[in-house]
């Protein structure tokens, strides 16, 4: 989609003043007075609210912590990310909501809410960032927040059939994730994603400590691909556990955690970047951010086929779920006219997937 289309689909969503919405997204971040510093936050709220405002409504985005406090009673529409019903007047404070007559939405971009069983299988309590104890309590409390909420959007399929499954009786949409025009273009500007690199370099990005079950999916097939290949160098970022034997290689570079803003230009080092999954339910619910991340920055994305990432196809992501597959992806760069080629349908892709038309619906 060319900067023209983008004004034309814009302008196809314009309100008139008398439908024109006041929208206050409220997000439960640990960011509580700089919720922009959160992922999530930016993917479920800052960049869906760039949108609306753009065709012309008011938005607004708080952390949970700061609106639960000073509520603000005043606005047409509530997104509540992640509601928790642990929190103080949580459904006081929607039930004044809905007798002003306010739209409230409930939206997810994870399998946060459920039974003790699915408790025990996400990744908070599998790398040890929450007990066992801890997660089954934080699940119940974020199930029975959704149970308040008769529409919902979640960033994927399987995620809102989860929904459905524990709240039937709710109206759901799929609003995926996305990249705004505020970050596409001027990084389009820029050319980042044209940025040469060698064709022989690979990126793996953990901005948290959840993927530790995740990595070593791949890890003895990069140690494979890189002591085979003394000419291919790794970079990690992030916080993930990397085997001995791996990060002494000579071309294994780790490094900490970037910013949001940062990743794109630390991405364009790499021509090839990973995003290796365990197979669980908790999992399956998981979006194509790591795409997004991967195509602004101009590279090839090697991951395992959850379903939002096959959503995207193959002619955007190199899906793999053996290890063999693995090594065969990793140990076959891309040449200069094929990482252009890739480049090229993904920046179109991006531009032509941007629509929050599920939240749209809810708003209009």
């Amino acid at each position: 989609m060319n900067l023209l289309d983008s004004k034309t689909a814009t302008s196809q969503h314009t309100p008139s003043l008398s439908t024109r919405r006041s929208i206050c997204f409220v997000s439960e971040t640990r960011h509580a007075t700089r919720p922009i510093l959160d992922p999530s936050v930016r993917y479920r709220c800052y960049h869906p609210a760039e949108k609306l405002a753009a065709e012309g409504h008011w938005c607004t985005v708080k952390s949970a912590s700061q609106f639960f406090e000073m509520p603000s009673l005043g606005h047409d529409v509530y997104v509540f990310h992640r509601p928790n019903m642990a929190r103080d007047n949580f459904a006081q404070i929607l039930q004044a909501l809905r007798r002003q007559g306010a739209t409230l939405i409930a939206d997810y971009d994870d399998l946060i809410f459920g039974t003790a069983e699915i408790a025990l299988i996400s990744s908070a309590v599998k790398n040890g960032t929450l007990s066992e104890e801890r997660a089954i309590e934080a699940f119940a409390g974020n199930l029975a927040g959704l149970r308040q909420f008769d529409k919902v959007t979640t960033s994927t399929a399987p995620l809102a059939e989860r929904v459905r499954e524990f709240n039937p009786g709710a109206q759901v949409e799929v609003v995926p994730n996305f990249l705004p025009e505020s970050i596409v273009g001027p990084h389009a500007e820029l050319r980042t994603p044209f940025i040469r690199r060698p064709p022989t370099s690979i990126g793996y990005f953990s901005g948290t400590r959840s993927h530790d079950k995740d990595f070593p999916i791949v890890g003895a097939v990069l140690h494979r691909v890189l002591s085979e290949n003394p000419d291919f160098n790794l970079l990690i970022v992030g916080p993930v556990q990397v085997p001995r034997g791996l990060a002494s290689l000579p071309n294994v570079t780790t490094a900490p955690a970037t910013s949001f803003l940062r990743l794109p230009s630390l991405m364009s080092m790499c021509a090839t970047v990973i995003a290796p999954l365990e197979t669980t339910a908790f999992n399956a619910c998981k979006s194509r951010v790591k795409f997004l991340e991967a195509a602004i920055g101009g590279c090839r994305l090697i991951a395992t086929p959850i379903p939002d990432m096959a959503a995207v196809g193959d002619a955007h992501i190199t899906l793999v779920s053996t290890t063999d597959a693995w090594y065969e992806a990793l140990s076959a760069p891309l040449d200069a006219e094929a990482r252009s080629a890739l480049v090229q349908r993904n920046l179109a892709f991006l531009g032509a997937n941007d629509g929050i038309d599920g939240l749209r619906s809810f708003v209009s």
